[in-house]
């Protein structure tokens, strides 16, 4: 089973039983026979197991509600703009085909590179699951994101910085923000591997954002 399969079906999992965001982003696979530390309990997921914090029972009524006329569910931009790419084959619209396709900047340097993606409508954005190269040598032949800078509305507010682990597998990166019109993703800090290579290019593979429409 591959794996953004796993991801629709986690998804579709943790909306059927109401789970919370800050729960989701917390899940990652465990091992056959490992015990979960103190707080944690383990959900079985069509044969794929995930850690998360123990849920308190004391749900509120109303936000259940809420969670049933407007669900999570994978969201989509409209269109998204970067300050380069390398050329039209690896355009930031790669970010969110679901396809192993990626985005290339013209150089090597990944520092200030911003990428904005654009919604028709206002969304509350709970997460976002970025992505690095799945494909080895595309991974170790350039250069990858390590800070990550996040704004939303053509840069007006400021939600938050996240550091990125140096491999290739899918982060959470928590967002629980209002967008009305835009998420801007600017490039802080890049990992030192390649980026001395002129071949090198800052890379990105998925940007997948998980929210709900606020116009129901």
């Amino acid at each position: 089973m591959s794996r953004k399969l796993i991801y629709i079906i986690f998804s579709t999992f943790i909306f059927l039983l109401g789970y919370i965001s800050s729960d989701f982003v917390e899940a990652y696979e465990t091992r056959e026979n490992q015990y979960p530390p103190f707080g944690k309990e383990v959900v079985d997921v069509n044969g794929t197991k995930f850690m998360r914090d123990i849920k308190d029972n004391t749900d509120n009524v109303e936000s259940n509600n809420e969670d049933i006329l407007n669900p999570l569910q994978k969201l989509y931009p409209s269109s998204c703009t970067s300050h380069s790419r390398l050329s039209e084959y690896y355009d930031c619209s790669n970010l969110y085909d679901n396809q192993n396709t990626v985005w290339l900047s013209s150089t090597n340097i990944c520092r200030d590179q911003m990428i904005t993606f654009l919604f028709k409508e206002p969304i509350y954005l709970e997460f976002i699951v970025f992505q690095n190269p799945e494909d080895n040598t595309m991974f170790q032949n350039n250069t990858i994101v390590k800070t990550l800078g996040l704004a939303s509305d053509t840069l007006a507010i400021n939600i938050g910085v996240k550091e990125l682990e140096y491999d290739n597998t899918s982060q959470w990166i928590d967002v629980n923000k209002n967008i009305n019109t835009s998420l801007t993703l600017k490039i802080i800090e890049s990992y030192s591997n390649n980026d001395e290579s002129q071949d090198s290019k800052c890379v990105v593979q998925e940007v997948t954002f998980y929210g709900r429409k606020l116009n129901y």
